[in-house]
């Protein structure tokens, strides 16, 4: 490898540091679909940048710093004009603003300030042209798409072991039902066997979309309240689905009282009496010593007080207190284990706390 070749990867590593730090200032992380970068007033064109400058913040009403480009347009997509168009952004970092090279073609991703001004940042796809394959694939196809916005999707499961701390992702699930409905429409659709979904010319406005969890899988945040953008646009939105069980039961003193406000763990059985970090939070009883845990992954599990505890522990921990396991014992080998299956709801019983 040459020097000339050192230099160029040089300055690519540089360009690439610059896109990376622009986008964790910003905070943003642009859209992963075409169809959804379409928003309500979105200008979308394709040319040649004729030339790049600073601007006067205080001409331009901005509230910082900004690039002036001029692009001759060469095609126009959405809401564009052929010939030469001004576009502002931002001169990167924290303001989100995209770097444009003279003599380069660029698809453009813009939307009009309050003046009519179009903007771009690095938070739209905007990019060069020559890595716009997809884009204009689906760009050359809106003169040909039926009127109305396609939401569309997919639906994939998680697992986690009692025993581990993250959950796998296992891909996607097949045949789910899943419910859209508006003002004056409620229509249905299943995923296909790659989880995918889609429901093709839904008018905009408010809507409700909701996924039919099959029995054993959680069914709590399953139901979004979503706005449906301008037409032949897109709104996608994934759902991930988990298997999950329900444990409760009832803790009380060595004279056969309730114990409100102590705190139960729920620890994978092959866990047990090996203090490991509680993956599982723990929960608090009740005024009548009840708890309950409504999220645990289906496995084998024990249950008691004082079964975790962080590691490696700080300098200066002190444990809350000795263990105990259900039924009520501190020896690991005598604890209670308790089989939870997918959508089981199990009274594991009474956890009697010795000498209280």
């Amino acid at each position: 490898m040459n020097g000339r070749h050192f230099r160029i990867l040089g300055v690519l590593a540089l360009f690439l540091s610059f896109r990376a730090a622009d986008a964790l200032a910003c905070s943003c992380s642009g859209t992963t679909d075409p169809c959804e970068a379409l928003g309500p007033g979105s200008v979308v064109i394709a040319g040649i940048v004729r030339s790049v400058g600073a601007v006067d913040r205080w001409e331009l009403g901005a509230p910082y710093p900004s690039t002036l480009v001029k692009l001759e347009v060469e095609r126009s997509f959405v809401n564009g004009s052929l010939g030469i168009v001004e576009l502002t952004t931002g001169r990167g970092g924290g303001d989100c603003g995209y770097r444009f090279v003279a003599g380069r073609r660029y698809l453009v991703y813009a939307s009009k300030a309050t003046s009519g001004q179009l903007v771009t940042s690095i938070c739209s796809r905007t990019r060069p042209l020559e890595a716009a394959a997809e884009d204009l694939a689906y760009l050359s196809t809106l003169p040909q798409q039926p009127p109305g916005v396609r939401v569309y999707g997919r639906v994939t499961q998680s697992r986690r072991d009692p025993f581990e701390a993250a959950w796998i992702n296992y891909g996607p699930v097949e045949n789910v039902l899943i419910n859209l409905r508006g003002a004056s429409f409620s229509r249905d659709v299943s995923t296909d066997k790659n989880g995918r979904y889609e429901f093709p010319g839904v008018a905009s406005g408010a809507a409700t979309l909701t996924l039919i969890a099959p029995t054993g899988f959680d069914t709590r945040y399953l139901e979004r309240e979503i706005e449906i953008p301008e037409d032949r646009a897109c709104s996608a939105h994934n759902f991930g689905l988990r298997q999950i069980a329900s444990a409760s039961g009832t803790v009380i003193d060595s004279s056969g009282r309730p114990v409100a406000g102590i705190l139960v763990d729920a620890v994978a059985a092959e866990l047990a009496g090996h203090l490991p970090p509680p993956y599982q939070e723990p929960k608090k009883t009740d005024d009548r010593g009840r708890f309950e845990f409504d999220d645990l992954p289906p496995g084998l599990y024990v249950f008691g007080i004082n079964l975790t505890k962080p590691e490696p522990p700080p300098p200066g921990y002190k444990p809350a207190g000795p263990a105990v396991f259900l039924p009520g014992t501190a020896v690991a080998s005598e604890a209670a284990i308790v089989e939870m299956k997918p959508n089981d709801r199990v009274d594991v019983g009474i956890l009697r706390l010795p000498g209280r």
